[in-house]
């Protein structure tokens, strides 16, 4: 039974406690690293999932698709925080609350094992993805960083401090490889802000390494 079937069948009184919401293109669903005591259930759009890896560069996890979820992980467990969700469309969301999808659980065992399975493949593809972030060449990183922060927003606050703590490098080596990136015409760095001169070459560039 699929996600959008569970939805239609749910209890009543489940149905009754659903949030309903609806997202823009580009704004953010659910902030990283914050508390989260919803499960988010997709019924329209498309949405990706991101974190960052030990070394702290940012990357993209999975793309959600309508009738998908997320959010599920950190309502069995309060010291998790959630990773950020960017709408890719305009989006509509289902929020239920822990308490509902406690009582979802019980009243339907096919839920249960809807959420079962999905926390089982969940958890093992971010694991493989932060592993293989982590052998990436210093290059790559920035650019995936910075291809992040252009996909979230706040490309224009990024500063290379910054960048420098997320990909866990000292600002001599950031700036030779900032300065390869530039001359490939991958990105710009004029009067203290970065900016991308096209979006889709650096993201050819990169294809190997972002979902879409």
């Amino acid at each position: 039974m699929n996600l959008k079937e569970l939805v239609e069948q749910a209890p009543e009184p489940i149905k009754r406690q659903f949030l309903h919401r609806k997202h823009r293109n580009g704004s953010l669903i659910l902030h990283p690293n914050e508390s989260n005591d919803y499960l988010h259930i997709l019924t329209k759009g498309t949405a990706e999932v991101y974190s960052q890896s030990y070394s702290g560069a940012m990357l993209s996890l999975y793309i959600n698709k309508a009738y998908s979820c997320f959010g599920e992980i950190e309502i069995f467990d309060e010291s998790l925080k959630s990773f950020g969700v960017v709408a890719k469309q305009n989006c509509e969301t289902i929020a239920v609350h822990k308490t509902s999808v406690y009582e979802w659980m019980k009243a339907d065992f096919n839920f249960t094992f809807f959420l079962i399975k999905q926390l089982a493949s969940k958890v093992t593809f971010s694991s493989e993805t932060t592993s293989q972030l982590s052998l990436l060449k210093l290059k790559e990183r920035i650019l995936i960083s910075i291809h992040n922060h252009y996909k979230i927003g706040d490309l224009h606050a990024l500063t290379k401090q910054v960048l420098a703590s997320e990909v866990c490098a000292p600002l001599r080596s950031l700036n030779r490889s900032l300065a390869e990136c530039k001359t490939e015409g991958l990105i710009q760095y004029e009067s203290k802000k970065f900016s991308i001169p096209s979006v889709p070459e650096l993201e050819t560039y990169l294809e190997h390494y972002l979902l879409r």
